[in-house]
């Protein structure tokens, strides 16, 4: 398998760094430990290949001067103290220009919720209002129903009123006339007896 370049120089680094502090076999474990994290399927294979390379450096290390390879070990301790304290201070800031991120979307999502929630509120007021204009049109509309109902029966029964007084105007016409004709025929014989009277004296 293939390895990451940048990995692999991060497991020979924590794998260097575990030498340089006294610690002649560094497990994968602790080279994991060292990288504050990492596959073992990536770590395995480099240590693989580190630790056949320090069987040779081993080998050239008992003709090295003790105090020579101290320097060395001691030097490559160094570096990779100083890459970890660069690595810290740059997850670091990494880490704060997150946070600070995700406290500002936080933000701006409650603000947007809090719209949110006063633009549903607006709604479900205008929507109560709504109905109650609805509710008191419907009803408007159910009396002017009832209005015209009532007027077109008030206009029928005025209709028959009207007929019934032309009949009756139409009755006392005819009363009128009759009265008229009794009073003639009752002066008529007013007369006739008068003239009756009148004969029965002379004779």
């Amino acid at each position: 398998m293939k390895i990451n370049p940048e990995v692999k120089e991060k497991v020979l680094a924590a794998a260097n760094s575990l030498l340089a502090e006294g610690i002649e076999s560094p497990t994968n474990d602790q080279v994991r430990e060292r990288m504050g994290g990492g596959s073992l399927s990536h770590i395995s294979p480099v240590m693989r290949e580190w630790r056949e390379s320090r069987k040779s450096e081993v080998v050239a290390a008992l003709e090295m001067p003790v105090d020579l390879r101290r320097a060395i070990e001691s030097s490559v301790g160094q570096v990779w103290t100083a890459a970890s304290k660069l690595a810290s201070t740059a997850v670091e800031t990494v880490r704060a220009e997150a946070d600070s991120a995700i406290e500002a979307a936080t933000a701006e999502r409650d603000e947007a919720l809090t719209e949110v929630a006063r633009l549903e509120d607006r709604l479900a007021q205008l929507k109560k209002a709504s109905d109650e204009k609805d509710l008191t049109i419907s009803r408007g509309r159910e009396d002017l129903d009832k209005a015209r109902s009532q007027g077109a029966q008030l206009a029928s029964e005025n209709a028959a009123l009207a007929s019934r007084l032309e009949d009756r105007e139409a009755q006392i016409g005819g009363l009128r006339s009759e009265l008229k004709e009794a009073r003639e025929d009752s002066k008529q014989l007013q007369a006739e007896l008068v003239d009756i009277a009148r004969r029965a004296g002379s004779a």
